[in-house]
């Protein structure tokens, strides 16, 4: 029992200590432009946690990975024509 907590201690902080930008993304109106972008972003390989909802991603790197904007940008222009118009930064 107690290294079952441990290690869900472990696992919460882990992602606690991640790295979570979202993005605002213009351009994307629907749920089939969501679900484009999520095909191509998701796939990033350092993602802790990839969520894409209208005009929004939210992204989380694993611990030790750097993703750059122009990254995320470019794999939201595979799936078309949208563009990062905002960031914000959370831990």
């Amino acid at each position: 029992m107690k290294k079952a907590l441990v290690l869900a201690s472990l696992l919460l902080s882990q992602i606690a200590l991640a790295d979570t930008t979202t993005y605002n993304v213009e351009g994307m109106h629907c749920n089939s432009c969501a679900k484009s972008i999520r095909a191509q972003v998701c796939k990033i390989d350092g993602l802790e946690k990839c969520d894409v909802s209208v005009g929004k991603v939210v992204v989380s790197t694993k611990q030790g990975v750097t993703i750059s904007q122009d990254q995320i940008q470019a794999a939201i222009s595979k799936a078309g024509e949208y563009k990062i118009i905002s960031a914000e930064k959370g831990k």
